[in-house]
């Protein structure tokens, strides 16, 4: 039977859909109609709140030891030192031998810690020298080292800090592999990416934990608890992104080689390349996949300037991206997001506007009881009630600080005192090895972690399809309908 004008109409004027594969379908908008998921004989038992058996020490393997790597893999070796959780770190990996020995040497004089190495050999000045590797040329080099390591028999659970494409690659190689794993922002860039790490988490049932370090952080953990003690009272919208003027940075050959993996993305990927910092802390405030979700997205970009400006009159002649005025992404990505419960989310990409940095998560919650938005991250502006246009004094400030800090944040405050992400990083590890110590569920399950990373992709599709609003895929099994209270709140 032939489809009629009207029926092609209405495909044409409804929702974007977006198949396991990352194929694009246009449908007509049906309300809690979700894109098609991998069948159900395909999967295993949902991991929502998934109890792993307990691990009295939890065996370690690190790869990744740029730029976030060494900081990460010694927060670990403090907890296990100074605090409760038990790990041992068995083994780190990175294709420079430079940074592996000298992560070794720093485990093996300051902890006691004799991690097994691995590397592809390259030297740190060959490896900084040679602009000819790419991501997609290192698959041999690399597979060298890392999949050596992931096969040990004596880690329990690995962590990821390489560049964003490997992410997902190797986070589905270590679940098939029987280990838990905990991996840097984003753990996926595409659709596919998603459902691969859904469907290894299922089957292995292990935990894949995205490591969305704002989550973590002291203010953020404030404001949640003010919404866990019904501060905010009916929560109607929240508006978030990260807003951090990078463009010098994005040329800096401290996060390369790949030369220069970050600009790359911004040559080559419309849409918001790197969401999850300020939905991160967003998607507790809205108990997201608790009995609520993500539905639909909508972006738009600006034109892009910022780049090509500092290409032009900045580089170098001889650096490979000198003069180039072809960047895909924008100046500035913005997303529109409906929940399932109606609600609103607003989330901005903004690293290359000469703006100043307005928080770098810059995160404003409101509800009819109370209004909370970060000014910087030393300070923020909270409005109660219907008390006029201004925000609530010091003092009623400190006296909210001081009552509804988060609990979290009274236990291991003064031991994440002075490291990265104002605390978050050392939290957020913490979390992750006392969660595999006492087999409780961990913070961030893959559900999670895939629904917060879909949002680049799903906003490069919308930017691309004439601004089309996109459906998010539902990657719970519908486990996402039961009201459950976040880990973090239920697990202290």
């Amino acid at each position: 039977m032939k489809s009629t004008r009207r029926e092609y109409l209405i495909g044409a004027a409804g929702a974007i859909t977006v198949t396991p594969t990352g194929e694009v379908l246009a449908s007509s908008k049906r309300e809690g109609e979700g894109p098609p998921g991998i069948p159900p004989g395909k999967r295993g038992d949902p991991v929502m709140e998934l109890h792993a058996d307990p691990i009295n020490s939890v065996g370690v393997g690190v790869i990744g030891l740029g730029n976030r790597g060494p900081g990460m893999t010694s927060i670990l070796a403090d907890i296990n030192e100074n605090s409760t959780p038990n790990c041992e770190i068995n083994a780190v990996c990175d294709i420079v031998e430079d940074r592996v020995q000298d992560t070794a040497s720093m485990l093996q004089e300051d902890f006691d810690m004799d991690p097994a190495t691995y590397s592809a050999g390259v030297a740190e000045d060959e490896w900084e020298g040679n602009k000819a590797f790419r991501e997609d040329d290192l698959d041999e080099m690399v597979d060298s080292g890392w999949k050596e390591l992931v096969q040990r028999d004596d880690l329990d659970l690995i962590f990821v800090f390489t560049h964003h494409r490997a992410h997902a690659q190797m986070c589905k190689y270590i679940l098939d592999h029987g280990k838990h794993v905990g991996c840097e922002v984003p753990i996926a860039t595409t659709i596919e990416e998603c459902w691969d790490l859904v469907q290894a988490a299922e089957s292995n049932q292990k935990h894949c934990m995205q490591l969305e370090n704002y989550s973590y952080g002291e203010e953020e953990m404030w404001v949640m608890n003010m919404v866990q003690n019904e501060v905010f009272g009916n929560i109607t919208y929240a508006r978030t992104g990260y807003i951090h003027n990078l463009v010098g940075t994005y040329f800096m050959l401290e996060y390369g080689p790949p030369i220069n993996w970050r600009s790359r993305m911004h040559m080559e990927v419309k849409g918001d390349t790197y969401p999850t910092h300020g939905l991160g802390p967003t998607s507790w405030y809205l108990e997201l996949l608790r009995g609520d979700r993500m539905e639909y997205l909508v972006a738009q970009e600006s034109p892009e300037a910022g780049l090509s400006e500092y290409a032009q009159n900045e580089l170098d002649p001889k650096d490979e991206f000198y003069g180039r005025t072809d960047w895909a992404n924008g100046d500035t990505t913005r997303s529109l997001i409906k929940t399932n419960k109606g609600k609103h989310i607003e989330t901005q990409l903004d690293v290359k506007t000469k703006r100043h940095t307005a928080g770098l998560s810059h995160n404003t919650l409101a509800g009819d009881g109370a209004y909370h938005e970060s000014v910087t991250r030393h300070g923020s502006d909270l409005f109660l009630g219907n008390k006029g246009h201004g925000a609530v004094d010091d003092e009623t400030y400190d006296e909210y600080w001081e009552e509804y800090r988060h609990p979290v944040w009274e236990n291991l405050g003064e031991e994440a005192e002075g490291s990265g992400h104002g605390g978050g990083d050392y939290i957020e590890l913490y979390r992750f090895i006392d969660a595999l110590n006492k087999g409780r569920p961990v913070d961030y399950n893959v559900y999670d972690s895939v629904s917060l990373a879909a949002v680049r992709p799903l906003s490069r599709i919308s930017i691309e399809n004439g601004n089309r609003p996109v459906k998010f895929p539902e990657f719970t099994q519908g486990e996402w309908e039961k009201d459950r209270e976040l880990p973090i709140n239920k697990y202290h």
